[in-house]
């Protein structure tokens, strides 16, 4: 008979024999399919969240969720939800392609975030989310999600709507089949409105979104551009409803992705990659 465990968030789990596909995948696959439910879920997921988006068992989520938060690649908050860890990020981002991209792009959000005074983000799209690379803060983290591997939706991010805008006409309809959800009333919330908004972007080269997340701040953010002319990257500044004008910001912010667009398809040698988090410390962006 399978025996229950009780967790702190007083649900019942049952135990290894009871998992619905025992032998059916391997240790290293469930790890990975654990992993794989923080693409669904926003950035922190509860334990039953987690099961339910890797399609295991409350007990063997519960085990491996132990195993990796006890090796540093889970957080776990005052909520008692999970976050990937630094380290995680930290392992992705040693990648050749996202390093050089780190690398290239470092110096410009540092000039950027120092003209500025703003809190400055180098984002990637993850499926239907925008995904931090880097941030460089300068204020309040006022979404919880203004850190390095912070996820939003695509459609409530300025950087999330250049990607959005830059993507493939099938990933926008695949975009549209779920419901967008509104933050605040300024935010988007019909697919007529965020198709007019994603052509006003392409048009332009920039996107702005003031108040999607908070009436107190908004963005703006502008493509980084591959060598092939694909765009994969974008980059963005956060500003403060009260006393910036994003439009004096729009200028700027296109300039400095255009810079590391250049610096992309530049191959000279770069700065060395031991010494970057070495360059962030000096500068006092860590």
């Amino acid at each position: 008979m399978a025996t229950i465990q009780t967790q702190p968030d007083g649900q019942g789990l049952m135990d290894e024999t009871s998992d619905p596909d025992p032998g059916k995948r391997t240790a290293a696959a469930r790890v990975l399919a654990l992993l794989g439910a923080f693409s669904r879920g926003g950035g922190a997921l509860t334990l039953s969240e987690i099961s339910r988006y890797a399609d295991l068992s409350l007990t063997t989520t519960h085990r491996l969720a132990k195993e990796v938060l006890e090796w540093g690649g889970l957080e776990l908050d005052d909520q008692g939800r999970y976050r990937l860890s630094r380290k995680i990020l930290d392992l992705a981002s040693s990648s050749t392609q996202a390093l050089r991209l780190r690398e290239r792009a470092l110096p410009h959000l540092a000039n950027l975030h120092r003209l500025t005074g703003l809190t400055v983000h180098l984002s990637v799209r993850d499926g239907r989310d925008v995904v931090y690379l880097d941030v460089l803060r300068a204020h309040a983290n006022l979404t919880g999600e203004s850190r390095i591997g912070g996820r939003l939706r695509l459609h409530v991010a300025a950087t999330g709507l250049v990607l959005l805008a830059y993507a493939d006409e099938s990933c926008v309809d695949d975009y549209l089949q779920e419901p967008l959800k509104r933050y605040t009333p300024e935010g988007i919330g019909d697919p007529a409105t965020l198709r007019a908004c994603l052509a006003e972007v392409r048009r332009h080269r920039f996107a702005i979104a003031s108040r999607f997340l908070s009436m107190r701040a908004g963005s703006v953010a502008a493509p980084i551009s591959n060598p092939d002319g694909t765009v994969e990257t974008a980059l963005g500044v956060v500003y403060m409803t009260e006393r910036d004008d994003p439009m004096k910001l729009v200028d700027l912010v296109r300039a400095t992705a255009n810079r590391v667009s250049h610096a992309l398809a530049d191959n000279k040698p770069q700065l060395d990659p031991r010494t970057i988090e070495f360059k962030r410390r000096q500068a006092g962006l860590l």
